[in-house]
Parts: structure tokens; C-alpha cells; sequence
């Protein structure tokens, strides 16, 4: 039991995304959370085995750039609401990235991508929470879930 566990502890192959709609800045912010372990066995993956998410800063812009890539925001018309890249960063057992782009007026609703390491992982769950327009509303992307959407 006790070695299923530390495997488990390992690779949670889940991230929680959260997409804030905040007043104050008049943005939409929208910050990822990868467990670093699984990043660490990712980048491998995706870009050779000798990528190191810890020390090399090229491979945390790769990464991040990767993410940036997989995750997609429109409103209810279809119309995409680009994403800028704002940073990422290494804390604690996590990896960060960074996303904003201006809130948009009278939003009713969001469609969203997030397709982070799930073609690497077919396992993966991607939680997505979406504050800041009433109730915290939760998408979870897995399997073949690709778009869904959010209602305010």
C-alpha cells in the first residue's frame, strides 16, 4: 500500500488552472498550477530528455510557452480573447504561468481549451476555476473534453 501511495504522490498528472475576471484591473487573469514533479517528467517528453523545468530558465519559457499554447479562451460569439504570455515561475512544488488580456464589457459567458499535457497523458485532469462573475464555477478537461463553456 504504502509504495502505491509514494507512486501516487509522484506524478498527479492533474493541474488547476484559475481564470479571474478581476474589476480592479480591468483584466482577465489567468493563472496555471502544474505540480512540479509532473513537469519535470513532461518537458522531457515534450522537448528532450535532458530538460530541467528546475535550473534551466529556457526550459520553464519553453514550457510555459507550451501551456500558453493549450489553453484558449473565447467568448459565447465564438470570438477569441488572446492571451498575453505575463510569466511563470518555480514555487515550491509547483510551476506557475502567467496569462491576461483586457476584460472583456459585458461578458455573459466563456468557452475555454485547455489541452496541457493531456495528448502526453490521456489520464490527465485539468481544473479550470472561474472567479469573479458570482459563483466560482469548475470545468474539468479530461479525455475528450475539449471546449466547454461557463455561463454568468
Amino acid at each position: 500500500m504504502l509504495i502505491a501511495n509514494l507512486a501516487f504522490a509522484h506524478q498527479q498528472k492533474a493541474a488547476e488552472t484559475t481564470v479571474l475576471f478581476n474589476k480592479k484591473s480591468h483584466k482577465l487573469e489567468v493563472m496555471h498550477r502544474f505540480y512540479l514533479h509532473d513537469t519535470e517528467h513532461a518537458v522531457q517528453h515534450l522537448f528532450n530528455k535532458d530538460a530541467d523545468i528546475l535550473n534551466s530558465k529556457d526550459t520553464q519559457k519553453s514550457f510555459a510557452n507550451y501551456v500558453a499554447k493549450q489553453f484558449l479562451a473565447r467568448d459565447l460569439a465564438n470570438n477569441a480573447l488572446p492571451l498575453s504570455d505575463i510569466g511563470f515561475e518555480v514555487e515550491g512544488k509547483f510551476f506557475w504561468v502567467y496569462q491576461e488580456t483586457a476584460l472583456p464589457d459585458n461578458i455573459k459567458g466563456i468557452k475555454l481549451f485547455n489541452g496541457t499535457l493531456r495528448s502526453l497523458w490521456p489520464t490527465q485532469i485539468n481544473m479550470v476555476n472561474i472567479e469573479g462573475k458570482g459563483n466560482i464555477r469548475t470545468l474539468y478537461f479530461s479525455e475528450n473534453k475539449d471546449w466547454l463553456t461557463a455561463k454568468f
